[in-house]
């Protein structure tokens, strides 16, 4: 069976990494580029993330950088969340490979007209890289079959009260990317958290992959301690290894991997607030057609956990 042509848009992040690893260790997956973007730290740092681990994971693809700022509003970045280097404080090897002379839009739309219309999109950051090339090459649409994004949150946001962080980076862009007729799988937080898995679980995937270890133990270090801020700040007793860890990245990447098996969706409306001075960057979903538009996302509710759970063990395995 063919294997499914990929690009992973992103801002390496810690969650985001974690959905790579997904994609790489799965023989499913062809991953064809992995293009970056602004977002959880600068663009300099999620592409150098990315260019160390395309190398870590021996990845045999193109790195592009893309858009450094958003299309309108300010930057915004989650150092605070991801360690100033976006990898947990973990310094990568230098990488030996050089990022793509070509910049994102253009990798992007080259790569999905290649593979003529087969091409699967999973954006993992905000959206800028995508309606970029949505907007300098009108028929992008045609060439992409079908996008499976984290953002966006169907009650209260992350970063903002009614914002999730990679909407609110760029809101404009992901209203471009609702609008553009691409076939859409949207992983929220609302599915992000269906899919939490415990501290032990977390620590069981972790270790399965031998290779990757000094990575994943200064991943598992920073979701501990995390944790215990957090436990500590609502005077909450610290219990890390039962308590419930959201990967939000990986639901994205492990959604395409189930998809047709396990994942339930609800077909709805989805619009970004682009405008309001306290709804900035909100997905708005209208699930009775209020609107009177036609259905433009399919929203993840839910999928098999222990499969989750598996699939993502299974990746990390591939790297022992």
């Amino acid at each position: 069976m063919r294997k499914i042509p990929v690009i992973i848009d992103t801002d390496p992040g810690i969650d985001d990494a974690v959905a790579i690893i997904s994609l790489a260790g799965n023989d499913k997956v062809d991953i064809k580029a992995i293009t970056t973007t602004h977002g959880n730290v600068g663009l300099e740092g999620t592409t150098r993330n990315a260019l160390c681990l395309r190398e870590l994971l021996d990845i045999d693809c193109i790195v592009s950088k893309g858009a450094a700022k958003p299309m309108i509003v300010s930057l915004k970045e989650a150092s605070s969340v991801h360690g100033e280097n976006g990898m947990a404080g973990y310094e990568m090897e230098n990488p030996t490979k050089r990022v793509s002379d070509k910049a994102a839009w253009d990798v992007m739309y080259e790569i999905a007209k290649e593979e003529n219309g087969e091409l699967t999109l999973v954006v993992l950051g905000p959206m800028t890289n995508v309606a970029l090339t949505i907007l300098k090459y009108p028929d992008f649409f045609k060439y992409v079959k079908r996008i499976y994004m984290m953002g966006g949150s169907r009650d209260f946001g992350n970063h903002s009260q009614n914002a999730e962080f990679n909407i609110w980076g760029d809101p404009h862009a992901c209203q471009v990317v609702l609008t553009s007729g691409i076939p859409i799988t949207m992983a929220d937080m609302g599915f992000g958290q269906e899919m939490s898995l415990t501290g032990a679980e977390i620590k069981e995937i972790y270790g399965s992959a031998k290779k990757l270890k000094p990575l994943t133990q200064a991943f598992l270090k920073h979701d501990i301690e995390w944790h215990e801020r957090m436990c500590e700040r609502i005077g909450q007793e610290i219990d890390f290894d039962s308590s419930d860890i959201i990967i939000y990245d990986a639901t994205a990447s492990v959604a395409l991997l189930l998809d047709g098996e396990s994942l339930v969706t609800e077909d709805c409306t989805v619009v970004c607030e682009t405008q309001g001075s306290e709804t900035e960057g909100q997905t708005v979903f209208d699930m009775k057609g209020h609107l009177k538009m036609k259905p433009n996302v399919q929203l993840a509710i839910t999928m098999d956990r222990e499969k989750y759970k598996r699939l993502l063990k299974s990746a990390f395995e591939h790297f022992e």
